[in-house]
């Protein structure tokens, strides 16, 4: 039960839950009975295989051009994509969706993410596997070995250096900050990728609705590149 002091207001002052207080004025009651992550199972991300230069081969011939923070519609890729990093003239960028069990692997460009991050590896999506979008391919390894070695989370780099690191350690999809805090490191996430050519609002919406297929018109999935409104694969993943 939630007790509100105003039904405009949905933050609860008071809450019982099988019929103890749990939260009463504004005061956590028994702060010891917090939920139990490990005990149920929720731990940190651990991946136990390794990534490597042979996992980016990008030489599809169609990228996903972002319209807005989740609308991505397809586009001809007319640029050279074995190049070990990306022009900053351009506003594409290396995408890569990875399974979580290191399986098969999903390549092509992003276009409208960043004009020079170096990379971004994110172990939070949609589908809870793994995200890699940068422009040079050193530094998304780099990304994607920090990732890995804090259990997951979000990490950005440039040119070799870490600019910026949220560890989610429930599982590599959930923080376990005070919401307060959560709030602030997204707030830098936000302000990093503003300074490196994210030109929209919301880029952790970006990231979990990249492979979401209720939105058109083009999406990176597990099964590969899918054209939404046809139900069709236009290229499938790749086995790793």
């Amino acid at each position: 039960l939630n007790f509100l002091k105003d039904p405009k207001d949905p933050t609860p002052h008071s809450v019982i839950a099988k019929g103890e207080w749990v939260k009463r004025d504004g005061e956590d009651i028994k702060p010891e009975n917090s939920i139990q992550w490990k005990k149920n199972g929720i731990d940190h991300l651990n991946l136990d295989w390794e990534m490597n230069e042979h996992d980016m081969q990008f030489s599809m011939p169609i990228g996903m051009e972002m319209i807005n923070d989740v609308i991505m519609k397809p586009y001809a890729i007319d640029l050279d994509a074995s190049a070990s990093q990306l022009p900053d003239d351009t506003d594409e960028a290396f995408l890569m969706l990875m399974d979580r069990e290191g399986k098969w692997t999903v390549n092509t460009l992003l276009k409208g993410f960043t004009d020079s991050l170096g990379a971004l590896a994110s172990s939070y999506s949609n589908t809870g596997d793994l995200i890699l979008i940068g422009k040079s391919r050193s530094d998304i390894e780099k990304a994607f070995a920090r990732m890995k070695e804090i259990g997951g989370g979000i990490v950005l780099v440039d040119q070799g250096k870490i600019l910026f690191e949220l560890p989610l350690p429930l599982g590599g999809i959930m923080s376990d900050l005070p919401l307060e805090d959560l709030m602030q490191e997204e707030s830098k996430l936000k302000e990093y990728l503003k300074e490196y050519g994210f030109s929209f609002s919301d880029p952790v919406y970006t990231l979990l609705f990249l492979s979401s297929m209720h939105l058109p018109y083009i999406r990176i999935t597990p099964l590969g590149i899918m054209d939404v409104k046809k139900k069709e694969v236009l290229y499938p993943s790749i086995m790793r």
